[in-house]
């Protein structure tokens, strides 16, 4: 079986969308000479958040060259980053990732979440001795199933590494949904840390 460099496979991958950007904006500019008499032209484009950008009055290459624009700079917004030899990996082969992308360089980052974390956990494990006792039974249930289910989302995204006491978030998971009961699945102090914060306020 043929393997390919990750790097260069990424190389390849942002020469092209260079290439393609740059031809469209040339391509729009060319556009834009040959026809100089129509300037009537217009758009719209609508974002997240209702946000909405019109353009009007203008020539018919501006939109080609602007396509090719957006192209060059997302394919440059976020540049490759090489973390050398990475021992843990079968024959020490490098880490090659987008900078800014997850990973164990975001560690640090996601202790301290997890610190920030903890105050929302505890809201939510105080919320079952806060409930009414008027209220109906199967409301009450219903309520104590989803805690689970709301602090693994809030969980997985800032789960930790193993030998910080988070072992497979799968496994926990399955603990989880399977009742939380006792004995937890080992390795996962942390997790169970997290998880059962609670400070009785």
């Amino acid at each position: 079986m043929v393997s390919f460099d990750p790097l260069l496979l990424r190389f390849i991958e942002r020469l092209a969308a260079v290439l393609l950007g740059g031809m469209a904006i040339y391509l729009g500019y060319r556009l834009f000479r040959l026809v100089p008499e129509s300037k009537d032209s217009s758009g719209r484009v609508v974002l997240p958040w209702n946000v909405s950008i019109v353009m009007t009055r203008v020539g018919p290459g501006v939109f080609f060259a602007l396509f090719g624009v957006a192209a060059v700079g997302l394919a440059l917004l976020r540049p490759l980053q090489i973390d050398g030899t990475d021992a843990s990996r079968s024959g020490g082969s490098r880490r090659v990732s987008y900078a800014g992308e997850g990973g164990p360089d975001d560690a640090g980052n996601r202790i301290d979440e997890r610190r920030l974390l903890r105050k929302e956990i505890n809201i939510l494990n105080a919320i079952p001795q806060r409930l009414r006792a008027e209220i109906p039974a199967p409301d009450r249930e219903e309520v104590e199933a989803a805690i689970p289910r709301i602090k693994l989302l809030l969980m997985k995204p800032v789960w930790g590494k193993p030998e910080q006491g988070f072992g497979d978030f799968a496994r926990f998971e399955t603990w989880v949904r399977d009742g939380s009961h006792d004995p937890a699945p080992p390795g996962m102090t942390g997790a169970l840390e997290l998880y059962r914060y609670y400070t009785g306020g």
